[in-house]
């Protein structure tokens, strides 16, 4: 969906403003914050609401949250950016879980690394076709062609969600639930929102993959906070290219996810999930010495080639362990985790940036990336247990 080229559009935006790598920072901090702040209480509602429901107003209300940058005067126009921002990924957080809670009943358990293939592949291209008309739009005609173009994908996602056909059981868990277990107020909100923390921390599986994906996520928001610096600075390319770079990879992701989604036939999703993982932070590594944009294109075309896998193996690492009625809670404590050390990333590169090249700390990034492959690997149950729920 073209509609994730926000961001991109929204960087370039405040890169063209402020020409500030913490200011850069603070779009990306407005992006995770949601994710660390409402994340699990999210996941609980999503558990209780209908989920095509919760997916068509989540898109509604993010279609309409695009153009609020357009809506206030121009001394407004950073702060507003970041509000915009914080309230898209707000309503990420509704969204995301739902997807998958809806996935997890409606393709068969044999499916699943196939269909986290095809997900894959559909944000991968999403990747592709979105930064790469950002960039040139808004340095044609300005941040609000792009921005209406993302508005309307919001509104098209919409339209196609209200066309699906799923049983109930599948749309809305909770309305089939036993009459005590479906309890209004605080009290039951809290201990359900404790259930699902405590489920993550007693699922061998679970627990594991998010280890992982913290030491990961400490490298990878750096990475994501100063990548446009990097373009600028180190690459010696303009920033309008900064899009065109991200849909390089944007490819090399599709062609990693229909690839993972064909070897997730004879390879288990721990080996797919962890291999990707590892090979992703060496090749960070290798891209922080580039200097010529050319190279830098070329490189992260193939590093992002992994990177398609690892969603490929996640899926189903995720929907085989988690019960129906619990994936919305699950999902976001997980999420929660990752961005929420995601978010400190962000804010450490936004202030060592200042003084330390940029090029150490993407390779300081690629090397946590890296140790978190390798983490993975040596802790992850054994692959014929991967499908079964497993407590310490």
């Amino acid at each position: 969906c073209i509609r994730d080229s926000y961001t991109t559009t929204q960087l370039v935006w405040v890169f063209s403003l402020t020409h500030s790598a913490a200011a850069i920072s603070g779009v990306l901090i407005a992006q995770y914050a949601p994710v660390f702040l409402l994340g699990p209480v999210a996941g609980v509602f999503v558990d209780r609401w209908n989920r095509r429901s919760t997916m068509i107003v989540s898109d509604l209300i993010r279609a309409v949250a695009t153009l609020v940058p357009f809506m206030v005067p121009e001394a407004l126009r950073l702060p507003t950016i970041y509000t915009s921002v914080f309230l898209l990924s707000t309503f990420s957080r509704f969204f995301m879980p739902a997807r998958s809670g809806v996935l997890q009943v409606i393709v068969p358990e044999e499916r699943q690394p196939q269909a986290a293939s095809i997900t894959q592949a559909t944000f991968a291209l999403s990747f592709i076709i979105g930064p790469a008309i950002a960039s040139p739009l808004y340095f044609a005609v300005g941040p609000l062609v792009a921005s209406l173009i993302n508005a309307a994908s919001f509104l098209v996602s919409a339209v196609c969600l209200r066309l699906i056909r799923a049983p109930k059981e599948a749309l809305h868990p909770y309305s089939v639930a036993k009459p005590e277990e479906r309890q209004g107020g605080i009290r039951p909100v809290i201990h359900e929102l404790l259930v699902g923390f405590r489920f993550v921390g007693t699922t061998r599986v679970l627990l594991m993959v998010t280890c992982l994906a913290l030491i990961a996520m400490l490298g990878a928001g750096a990475l994501n906070a100063l990548d446009i610096i990097f373009v600028t600075r180190n690459l010696h390319a303009s920033a309008s290219l900064y899009g065109p770079l991200t849909a390089v990879g944007g490819l090399g992701a599709l062609i990693g996810a229909i690839g993972a989604g064909f070897v997730a036939r004879k390879i288990a999703p721990k080996h797919i999930l962890t291999g990707s993982v590892f090979i992703l932070g060496v090749g960070i590594i290798i891209y922080s010495f580039q200097t010529l944009i050319i190279m830098a294109m070329i490189i992260n075309f193939l590093i992002c080639i992994p990177q398609g896998g690892i969603d490929v193996g996640f899926g189903p690492l995720l929907l085989n362990a988690t019960p129906q009625a619990m994936m919305g809670r699950v999902q976001s404590v997980i999420e929660t985790a990752m961005f929420g050390t995601s978010l400190i990333s962000v804010g450490l590169a936004g202030y060592f940036g200042q003084f330390i090249p940029v090029p150490i700390i993407f390779a300081i990034g690629g090397s946590l990336i890296a140790l978190s492959g390798i983490f993975g690997w040596f802790t992850l149950p054994k692959p014929e247990k991967v499908s079964q729920v497993q407590a310490l």
